[in-house]
């Protein structure tokens, strides 16, 4: 066991070691400080400070909640439990790449250790993520943070070994003859059903005890998650429910008073116990892992290589495309088609029509059924967040762009197209999905503001009477016109958003991440936030003119011709305040067309460090 024990500590230090010669580099240096001045400033300390004002600290209102949270979390945990082990699917999860299998399957270690070996490369991330989980809980108190690690780590690590135990398992039944499969099946299915049976009556007399949700909620659950209660009416399940109560009293336990260092061991012993038989089991298991490995090594590969994509589409599929290329026309053109289809085959006509034709069917349905209050305001802040969202990450969610092509420059630098019309042509991919994405929650606050204007609906108001009268319109009409100036305003943002992702890319595209798989990187993270902030620039820049302007117009038209504004000319205005800006977005578009003429592969593409990949 010790070579694989040395084997996976010079993994680590590998992956270490090449972060810090990252760092020695002032592109990555610069990402990773700015992405870990963000974690510091605008997301940690938020957070620690909610956590250590009015999270643990008031423990005299949660001490009542601790009984209900632990039998609500055994629950959770059975009945997850229960229906996963009645799915009929598992596969032999040990994760080893080809290399690793080459390397130990034939080297004189024992079935056990390699895998061990497996199971304990798994821990960094399990590591990782039980830290993270214990910062943002712990409020910045040291032994809270040491508590939620060391609870959290045994869950998370119990969590995994289940998984892979049960794939393992599953994987031994397709070896066993079938009428032996068949009967172990049985067995498990009818044991994990006959779990679901018992606790459905105990959930059913749950929910139906909080009918009204502007009730009193908390009561209601308090009450009907107390173990006397589940003791008393539901016994079987209660007695059932104790070896998961035992996993859930770990992660409560001590919110409600401190609790002594041999108290504190006695809740880990069970969590402890279980980890150590789950991980016996797993790595006494003889099922064959090693074909299942090397297919899932060999698939993982294969993702990454170019049609990787295109094969995994059906083949009926395989000739579907989002607008017909015709044979002839502008190379553009194809490169938009190109980049769509990297995107969806589905037809743009067809995505438009079905996405109009469910709008107006949801705003006939609201016109004459009235929408709870709760339901409306998740529809209205729904539709706001994508309208602000989308167009301003578009060039981070899509990347069905230049960052996809400049892995295959040495092609597209024959293409017969003028640089700034292949830039512009790269732009149009991100930036479309992300305005019809736009466009379609639009259409969704569209239905909560018909919604909102039900006869029975008087809680919620999206534009006053008064103001729409001001307009010369009803309040759906401002709404309608409101849309219509949000047009060309998300087709800019996201266009500009595109835009400078694909600047970047070719600024510096040994920086960048190209491809179309993202990395979580503090370089990375860095690099987002460093073009998101130069967005916000150039979109004020850009915006600034044109709403002065459109300030300007409706000055004139109140104040000296004296004519009121109506609601018709607030489109014609959202098209003068995005002018300015479309004309930034041309004058980048040449830019990033004079860069990619410039643009020597052999100099940038080929100094990207491999270790940082």
């Amino acid at each position: 066991m010790s070579p694989l024990l040395y084997l996976a500590w010079r993994s680590l230090r590998g992956r270490i070691v090449g972060w810090i010669r990252l760092m020695k580099q002032p592109r990555y240096l610069v990402g990773t400080l700015a992405g870990a001045t963000w974690m510091g400033l605008f997301a940690l300390r938020p957070v620690l400070q909610v956590n250590r004002d009015a999270g643990f600290d008031q423990v005299e209102g949660l001490s009542a909640w601790i009984p209900a949270l632990e039998l609500a979390g055994a629950l959770l945990l059975l009945l997850l439990v229960s229906l996963w082990w009645i799915w009929p699917f598992g596969k032999a999860l040990v994760e080893l790449n080809e290399t690793e299998l080459h390397l130990l399957l034939p080297a004189p270690l024992r079935r056990r250790h390699v895998i061990q070996y497996a199971v304990l490369r798994s821990q960094w991330g399990i590591l990782f993520g039980a830290t993270m989980i214990a910062f943002f809980s712990s409020g910045g108190r040291v032994s809270t943070f040491g508590w939620r690690l060391l609870t959290m780590w045994l869950l998370l690590t119990l969590w995994n070994l289940h998984a892979r135990g049960r794939g393992l398992w599953m994987a031994q039944l397709s070896e066993l003859p079938s009428t032996a499969a068949w009967r172990w099946r049985a067995g498990i299915v009818g044991t994990a059903g006959l779990l679901l049976v018992t606790a459905v009556p105990a959930v059913a007399s749950l929910v139906a005890s909080v009918p009204d949700l502007q009730g009193d909620v908390a009561n209601s659950l308090r009450n009907g998650l107390s173990p006397a209660w589940f003791e008393e009416h539901h016994f079987v399940l209660s007695a059932l429910l104790v070896p998961f109560r035992w996993l859930s009293r770990a992660v409560v336990g001590g919110l409600g008073a401190e609790l002594t260092v041999i108290e504190r061991l006695g809740l880990l012993a069970w969590p402890a116990l279980l980890v150590v038989a789950h991980n016996e089991w797993v790595v006494r298991s003889q099922a064959s892992f090693e074909d299942a490995s090397l297919a899932r090594s060999r698939r993982l590969a294969a993702s990454q290589e170019a049609g990787a994509r295109f094969l995994k589409v059906r083949r009926s599929q395989r000739r579907a495309a989002p607008f017909r290329l015709r044979p002839q026309g502008r190379p553009e053109i194809g490169i938009v088609w190109k980049n769509l289809m990297l995107a969806h085959r589905t037809r743009l006509v067809t995505i438009a029509t079905s996405a109009v034709l469910l709008i107006m069917t949801a705003t006939v349905v609201v016109t004459w059924v009235a929408l709870p209050t709760w339901l409306i305001g998740v529809l209205v802040v729904g539709a706001l967040v994508g309208l602000i969202m989308t167009p301003l990450t578009a060039g981070h969610q899509w990347r069905n762009d230049l960052r996809t092509d400049l892995l295959r420059a040495e092609l597209i630098r024959t293409w017969p197209v003028a640089g700034w019309r292949l830039f512009g042509a790269e732009v149009a991919g991100p930036a479309l999905i992300a305005s019809l994405y736009a466009m379609l929650a639009a259409g969704v606050l569209l239905v909560a503001g018909v919604a909102a204007g039900h006869p029975e609906v008087d809680d919620v108001v999206l534009v006053n009477d008064a103001a729409a009268a001001t307009l010369g319109t009803t309040p759906i009409g401002v709404l309608l016109a409101g849309v219509l100036t949000l047009v060309p305003l998300v087709a800019t943002i996201a266009t500009l958003s595109a835009t400078l992702q694909n600047l970047l890319a070719l600024i510096w595209p040994s920086w960048v991440q190209l491809g179309r798989r993202r990395s979580g990187s503090a370089a990375h993270i860095g690099q987002g936030l460093i073009t998101s902030l130069g967005l916000m620039v150039a979109m004020t820049v850009g915006l600034l003119p044109g709403v002065l302007l459109s300030g300007a117009v409706i000055l004139v038209q109140l104040q000296l011709l004296e004519i009121a504004v109506g609601a018709w000319q607030l489109p014609l205005l959202g098209l003068l305040s995005t002018a300015p800006l479309a004309i930034v977005i041309a004058v980048l578009i040449r830019f990033g067309g004079v860069l990619w003429d410039q643009l020597d592969p052999s100099a940038e593409l080929l100094s990207t460090p491999t270790s940082g990949r």
